[in-house]
């Protein structure tokens, strides 16, 4: 009664997504994650695929709108009990595109474990959440995959990507990550889940990393682009 949901675009009472300002939304399609160009499913493309890079992308919703405000509600105004409507419209989405073919086939051929990209301990105890491990928690139920954050560990802070230039980004999440040396075997295949893309400087960074390690094949995927 005190504080009751209004929607994040119309501040309308009642939910934080309403329909009205849900159908306003951008569409998106699906991108190479190498050379960022069109690929229809989000396959990289067979010319831009090295040995150290992602195997494809998918990303969900385009970041504007809406969609933008949610995600920095729940990062910024730590607004955590808008993540359950939010994963209401990931889950219409996954059941309703075919551009999300070669994602399903990747979860049901592969059978990867699914790591969110971690955040510095420092970072996390003061969120108290890693935003990536919440909706990472929800695909590893709707695709019956095991989930690990033991694996790829954050080893240095770093300052929001959302306030760098491109390259600034890529020096920013440099020898960011690191991954457990005591782990005798590492799983072959991984879908490697973050919030958002925008130049994928974290996703290709942890991704190289984890396929230097000896990763055979990663699919990166994102809520937002």
């Amino acid at each position: 009664m005190i504080f009751p949901k209004k929607c994040l675009g119309c501040q309308k009472e009642g939910k934080y997504f309403c329909s009205n300002c849900l159908s306003q939304r951008a569409p998106i399609s699906q991108i190479c994650p190498v050379c960022e160009k069109p690929s229809p499913f989000g396959q990289t493309h067979p010319f831009c695929l090295t040995r150290y890079s992602l195997d494809g992308l998918t990303s969900f919703l385009f970041f504007g709108g809406i969609i933008r405000q949610a995600i920095h509600k729940l990062k910024y105004r730590l607004v955590t009990d808008l993540k359950e409507e939010f994963w209401q419209i990931i889950l219409s989405e996954l059941k309703r595109r075919e551009d999300l073919l070669l994602l399903n086939k990747f979860t049901a051929q592969y059978k990867p474990i699914i790591i969110p990209i971690p955040l510095y301990w420092y970072k996390y105890n003061y969120r108290g959440f890693n935003q990536a491990t919440l909706f990472a928690q929800d695909f590893a139920n709707y695709f019956h995959l095991p989930l690990s954050e033991e694996i790829l560990i954050r080893n240095k802070g770093t300052v929001s990507q959302t306030k760098l230039k491109i390259k600034e980004r890529k020096a920013n999440v440099q020898n960011a990550f690191f991954v457990k040396q005591k782990l005798k075997t590492l799983p072959e295949n991984i879908l490697l889940i973050d919030d958002v893309w925008t130049t994928g400087s974290t996703l290709k960074t942890a991704g190289s990393l984890l396929k230097r390690s000896g990763v055979k094949k990663i699919w990166g995927l994102t809520i937002a682009r």
